[in-house]
């Protein structure tokens, strides 16, 4: 569990075998979602010896001891829009862990939370390596932020996705160094690893590549 301005959150933490400090990934839940959706990243980043803390941000899954998100209540709710704060928590946390690597932690956004994650960083300090999946809330502050951030991007979405079009454009015109990937059909944020069995393994792979 970590605290986060009185929230319990809670999370699943996964530590693969190692005499050395691991790297990690922190993975953001969208909204109305939880951490299930990233079992299988987990899994696939363990096999490539990659720690991970899959997390209910704020007002979701379990991390619910102040309030539950309830979609279309509140159109600018704070267990949305205040959720930066616990991914400080938890970046923290991954980076004073005594078995992690503080300089090698990734993390993962979906819908929202890739907004949240990106905030965060400009406010408190980047992490290694970022996956956005359907940062559909991804404000311009953010994606001027991405080359600024001298770190790794990773953008996927959805061909058909509403909302998605105009913010990949965006990021396309406006970023020298984002990778975008754009899958068929129309799934977003956390359900593309659902919908795409080879994504999960995908994004191993490339966090392996950049945590190394």
């Amino acid at each position: 569990m970590i605290e986060s301005q009185g929230w319990h959150l809670i999370g699943d933490l996964r530590l693969p075998a190692s005499e050395e400090p691991l790297p990690s990934v922190l993975m953001l839940n969208q909204a109305d979602g939880d951490r299930t959706a990233y079992r299988e990243l987990a899994r696939h980043l363990a096999a490539r010896g990659i720690a991970s803390l899959r997390l209910d941000l704020r007002g979701h899954g379990e991390s619910t001891n102040l309030g539950r998100f309830v979609p279309g209540e509140q159109p600018r709710s704070p267990l949305i829009w205040d959720a930066e704060v616990d991914v400080v928590a938890a970046h923290t946390y991954l980076t004073s862990h005594p078995r992690l690597d503080a300089n090698r932690v990734g993390i993962v956004g979906g819908s929202y939370s890739g907004e949240e994650m990106a905030e965060a960083g400009r406010q408190h300090g980047y992490a290694r390596a970022y996956v956005a999946l359907s940062p559909g809330s991804f404000s311009e502050e953010s994606i001027l932020g991405i080359d600024a951030s001298a770190v790794d991007w990773l953008f996927i979405a959805s061909k058909n996705e509403r909302f998605l079009q105009e913010i990949t454009a965006s990021v396309q015109q406006q970023s020298q160094a984002v990778e975008l990937v754009i899958v068929p059909g129309t799934a977003h944020a956390s359900d593309l690893l659902a919908r795409h069995a080879d994504l999960a393994e995908r994004i191993a792979v490339w966090f392996a590549q950049r945590l190394r």
